[in-house]
């Protein structure tokens, strides 16, 4: 069962998600949880230090959900075709203000998920990539290294609105361009035909 806290976290957790972290009043919040205001300054201390804890908490439970997908896959292409999903999920959920928003008002969080997530995606790149060629199913004759920071940098790339106005580019689609891009760049003739026969309509690309 739920603490208080908890309940806290989740519940504007969702507002943030959908409404962005600027336009999320701690009223909002009080009233989606129906508890007052002097309840939730009882478990957090302000607005900024709710919205580090949602953003370590997200960031704990999304690498953990990762690492067990990582674990249940049975070759480097589902790997790859499930971890996607998982974040497209989280993407179809997310209003792209949010990140607007944090890179904006909340720069030192902005710069934690830089650090510490980015790193962490990185890092599952590389081994899906080393994994994928070891089973033959990526080519080897690409750098596992390189290949998985120019992932991260063109994740990058899709999430800044300076590159890809929100009006213009639905994420989402962006995502699944950029997952499609990376997958028939570094499959072998093996894993294309593999890809084909298993996630043929993946992301109906």
């Amino acid at each position: 069962m739920m603490n208080v806290k908890d309940s806290l976290l989740n519940a504007a957790f969702e507002l943030f998600l959908k409404y962005g972290i600027k336009s999320v009043s701690m009223d909002d919040i009080s009233r989606k949880l129906g508890i007052s205001k002097k309840t939730i300054y009882g478990c957090i201390a302000n607005k900024e230090s709710l919205i580090s804890d949602i953003v370590e908490n997200h960031l704990e439970s999304d690498e953990q959900e990762i690492l067990k997908i990582q674990g249940r896959s049975s070759d480097a292409i589902e790997e790859m075709v499930n971890i996607s999903q998982h974040i497209l999920t989280f993407l179809c959920d997310m209003t792209p203000s949010l990140v607007f928003d944090l890179k904006k008002y909340h720069p030192e969080l902005w710069n934690k998920i830089e650090k510490q997530h980015f790193k962490f995606i990185e890092n599952t790149i590389h081994n899906n990539l080393v994994r994928g060629q070891k089973e033959g199913l990526y080519r080897t004759n690409f750098d596992a290294k390189i290949v998985s920071k120019l992932y991260v940098a063109k994740s990058n790339c899709i999430v800044d609105a300076d590159n890809f106005p929100v009006a213009t580019f639905d994420r989402v689609t962006l995502f699944k361009q950029l997952v499609s891009y990376h997958i028939h760049g570094i499959v072998s003739s093996e894993g294309f035909q593999l890809f084909q026969q298993k996630h043929k309509t993946f992301f109906n690309l």
